[in-house]
């Protein structure tokens, strides 16, 4: 039995079966100037499309690994040999560290960009600084020509370096790298918040509450949403009560929104930085018997499967995933078929408010 638990996760089918063709090259199973199986066998072989093995025979093609010979067949070479005016790699990846509740629906967006314009994605994780260092080299022996990098604040700026060092293109997405300068797409987090605030106020509610996150490293969209709460509240000449913000990372939060819905006077109405966290205020509205819209009103940030799914479905705003991945893909290839110098550039994908029962007109 083989072993490909180094290979990064395969987005395209066509990458998975030309790192198993690659490998079994590489141990000789398969001899220089050999010829490959045709197209036919190869599916019947890997239970897929001929499409997908011309799609797999393009990227060896391309890798110089084969050589294509009209009318005759395919056959084994080396890199060494094949001809240098063989097609360059066709392969582009992405890094993210999560693909439940956010990331998944970025990554479709950007495999099927990807598809429209000829090149094939591949995905790694970049969940621990091990598993990242990990997939860039693998990224990196693969002949990769671009990564989209969803860098954790942590510890990426090792990898990305690899990458740059090596003329990777890179494009960063919903995180920027300290001291790094770099193509970047993100969702106009500050609008998105802008706009949930505003719906807020419209509804008649005048006591509004935030839960965020004050570790910027790890969230600095925090930041920008916070700069959309002030700023629609300011606007609409509503007061923010400071002790109405609450840090999510803290060790008494909970206790600390708790005491703060059951003040005379509270808010009617919550804007979170996430689902994740509008769940988590709708759990404790309940276990203080307040109803949700009728006592409090919650607005959460993503439209995620927890928003959607929740058994109070949540008023949310949708971040565009797909688009986020289109546009990523999109700048990735311009900077690869196009490498010239030029400024860094930033895209901010615009949000939309999704309405839903978690919110109402203050009772």
């Amino acid at each position: 039995m083989q072993n490909y638990s180094d290979m990064p996760e395969i987005v395209a089918p066509a990458s998975r079966i030309a790192f198993i063709l690659r490998e079994e090259i590489s141990r000789g199973i398969y001899t220089i100037g050999e010829k490959l199986s045709n197209e036919r066998i190869l599916a019947e072989r890997f239970n897929v499309s001929r499409g997908t093995i011309r799609q797999t025979l393009q990227i060896l093609a391309a890798e110089r690994l084969i050589i294509r010979q009209q009318g005759r067949g395919t056959y084994i070479t080396t890199p060494a040999y094949a001809p240098v005016t063989e097609v360059k790699s066709s392969m582009i990846g992405a890094m993210v560290y999560e693909k439940e509740y956010y990331f998944g629906a970025i990554l479709q967006g950007a495999s099927y960009c990807a598809g429209t314009r000829g090149y094939v994605l591949i995905t790694g994780s970049n969940a621990t600084e091990e598993m990242e260092l990990q997939h860039v080299d693998a990224f990196l022996k693969n002949g990769i020509r671009g990564v989209v990098l969803a860098p954790k604040y942590e510890y990426s700026a090792r990898a990305y370096d690899m990458l740059v060092s090596n003329n990777i293109s890179v494009v960063m997405l919903d995180t920027l790298l300290p001291n790094r300068t770099e193509d970047f797409v993100t969702v106009d987090n500050r609008h998105g918040v802008y706009m949930a605030t505003s719906y807020l106020i419209e509804l008649g509610h005048t006591k509004i509450g935030y839960v965020g996150h004050d570790d910027r490293r790890d969230f600095p969209c925090r930041a920008a949403q916070l700069s959309g709460f002030y700023d629609a509240c300011t606007q609409h000449e509503i007061k923010v009560h400071e002790s109405w913000q609450i840090e999510a990372n803290e060790d008494n939060y909970l206790a600390k929104l708790e005491a703060v819905l059951r003040q005379n006077g509270r808010p009617t109405a919550f804007v979170s930085y996430n689902d994740i966290w509008a769940v988590r205020l709708i759990r404790v509205a309940r276990s203080l018997q307040l109803r949700v819209p009728e006592d409090l009103s919650v607005i959460g940030f993503d439209d995620s499967t927890v928003a959607r799914n929740h058994d109070i479905p949540i008023t949310t705003i949708n971040s565009e995933p797909n688009e986020l991945g289109k546009v990523a893909v999109d700048m990735l290839l311009k900077k690869i078929e196009n490498p010239i110098e030029r400024p860094k550039y930033t895209f901010m994908v615009q949000p939309r408010l999704v309405v839903r029962k978690s919110t109402a007109p203050p009772f």
